[in-house]
C-alpha cells in the first residue's frame, strides 16, 4: 500500500476484530465531527471525530471465505513474493507472483484456471513484476518496473496491449489506470537537491508524477511532490544519502477516478480533478504524531531479525547512532474500494504489515478506524470483501479473502 501535492492530473492510490473509534487523534470536543465547505472551487473535508460511535463500525470476518496457498505441493498454489491480487465481477481472483514473474487466475472456488506471464522479456513476460491492478472495462493491468512496461490482459488471460515507456522520468513506480486511457504513475527517487543538501540535516527530494497515454507516450508531469527523507553523511570526504529510520514519503492512489496524494507531514490528503486541478483537501485535524520509544525500537529489531547473531551488536550500535526526524509520518498506504471509500493505512515501522486503517467515505468524511487480521496486508476491497495477502509464522504467503461486515455501522 501505499500518498502525494502539487499541480495536474486526473484519476488515482482492511480486516479482523474490534472497531478503534479514537485512537490515533484528539478530536477537538466543541468542533462539528464533519465539515465540508467550499474554498475558491475546492471542497474541504475536515472531521475532528469518527461519524462511527461506540461499537459501531466495519468489521472483518474472522472465518476466510476463501484461502489459496500450501507449503508443500501444487506449484500453482505456492506463493513467492506476492506484488498484487484482485478480483474480478465474476468472483475469479487474480495473483501476480514477483518469485516466478506470473500471473495466476483462479475461479471463484479457488480451482486455477490459466497461468499467463513468466521470466523473459517477451510479449506478456515479465523481469520486474511489480504491481498488477484493474483498469477500464474489467483488464487487468500489470507493470514491470524493470521493463518500464504495463501489459494489459483480458479477463481471461490473454495479452491484448503492451505499453512501452521512454526512459524518462526514471525509477517508476504505478499508482493506476484512469477511465480515459491514460496512466499514472510515480518517480521513486529525486536528485534534484541532494547537492543543496549540508551534513545533517533531513531533505525531502521532490519526485515526479506523470501520466501516460495508451501508446507510452507522456502525456503531461502531474507535479513534484516531496519525495523520501534522506540525510547526508561525510564518509571519507565522500557524501553518502541515507535514509532515517523513521522517514516520510509521499504516497498516492487512483480514487473515484481522480488522483489523490499526500505527503504524510499531517493527516491532509489531496485530491485532483481531471485537468489536473485540486477538487477537493480532506483533512483530520491534530492527528497524533508523536513517535513512541517502542516504535524506534521495534523498527530496530525488525532489522535485526535474520542477521547473524555475531553482526547484531554493530548493527544495532550503527542504528542507534543515525539521526530521527521529530515527529513520525501521520499515515502509510492508500487504497481506494470499489465502493468509493479510501481506506488510509496506519504508518509501521520496518516490516511490520498495518493493521489499523482509517476510513474516508467518498465524500471525505472520516468514518472511523478498522483492524485487519494479524499479518494480513489488503490489496482489494469491495462491497462486502476484503482480498490481500497473510503471512505465517514461517513467512508462507497465503492469498485470502475476508467477508467485510458493515451490518453494524451505517454505509
Amino acid at each position: 500500500m501505499r500518498g502525494h501535492f502539487s499541480a495536474p492530473f486526473p484519476g488515482v492510490d482492511l480486516v479482523l476484530g474490534v472497531v478503534l473509534v479514537l485512537a490515533g487523534c484528539g478530536g477537538e470536543a466543541d468542533s462539528p465531527a464533519f465539515q465540508l465547505r467550499d474554498s475558491a472551487g475546492i471542497q474541504i473535508a475536515e472531521s475532528h471525530r469518527p461519524a462511527w460511535e461506540g461499537g459501531s463500525g466495519w468489521l472483518i470476518g474472522t472465518e476466510a471465505a476463501l484461502r489459496l496457498g500450501v507449503v508443500d505441493g501444487d506449484p500453482a498454489l505456492q506463493f513467492d513474493r506476492v506484488t498484487g491480487v484482485v478480483r474480478l465481477g465474476d468472483g475469479r481472483v487474480v495473483v501476480g507472483d514477483g518469485g516466478s514473474q506470473e500471473i495466476r487466475f483462479f475461479d471463484a472456488g479457488g480451482d486455477l484456471i490459466t497461468i499467463t506471464g513468466g521470466s523473459g522479456e517477451g510479449p506478456g513476460e515479465f523481469t520486474g513484476l511489480s504491481e498488477i491492478g484493474t483498469g477500464p472495462g474489467g483488464r487487468i493491468w500489470a507493470y514491470d518496473f524493470s521493463l518500464r512496461r504495463i501489459t494489459w490482459l483480458n479477463a481471461s488471460g490473454e495479452v491484448e496491449h503492451l505499453v512501452s515507456l521512454g526512459t524518462q522520468p526514471p525509477t517508476l513506480n504505478s499508482v493506476g489506470a484512469l477511465s480515459d486511457g491514460t496512466f499514472v504513475l510515480r518517480q521513486l527517487w529525486g536528485a534534484t537537491q541532494v547537492s543543496e543538501a549540508r551534513e545533517g540535516d533531513f531533505l525531502r527530494d521532490p519526485v515526479a508524477f506523470v501520466r501516460f497515454d495508451a501508446q507510452g507516450a507522456l502525456v503531461d508531469t502531474l507535479g513534484l511532490f516531496p519525495g523520501r527523507e534522506i540525510f547526508l553523511t561525510d564518509e571519507n570526504g565522500r557524501a553518502v544519502m541515507n535514509t532515517p529510520p523513521i522517514d516520510r514519503n509521499s504516497v498516492g492512489a487512483v480514487w473515484e477516478d481522480r488522483v489523490v496524494v499526500g505527503t504524510q507531514d499531517a493527516f491532509e490528503l489531496v485530491r485532483y480533478g481531471s485537468g489536473g486541478e485540486p477538487n477537493m483537501i480532506v483533512r483530520i485535524p491534530n492527528w497524533d504524531l508523536t513517535l513512541g520509544p517502542g516504535e524506534l525500537e521495534g523498527y530496530i529489531q525488525g532489522r535485526l531479525d535474520g542477521v547473524p547473531a555475531e553482526r547484531q551488536p554493530g548493527l544495532r550500535q550503527e542504528l542507534e547512532s543515525v539521526p530521527v526526524p521529530a515527529h513520525k509520518p501521520a499515515y502509510g498506504g492508500l487504497l481506494a474500494d470499489e465502493a468509493g471509500n479510501l481506506w488510509v493505512a496506519e504508518w509501521t515501522t520496518f516490516a511490520q504489515v498495518p493493521m489499523r486503517w482509517t476510513v474516508l467515505d467518498r465524500s471525505g468524511q472520516w468514518l472511523g478506524k478498522t483492524v485487519m487480521p494479524e499479518r494480513f496486508l489488503p490489496y482489494a476491497i469491495g462491497e462486502d470483501w476484503v482480498l490481500g495477502v497473510e503471512t505465517d509464522e514461517l513467512d508462507v504467503e497465503y492469498v485470502v479473502l475476508y467477508p467485510l461486515l458493515k451490518n453494524s455501522a451505517d454505509g
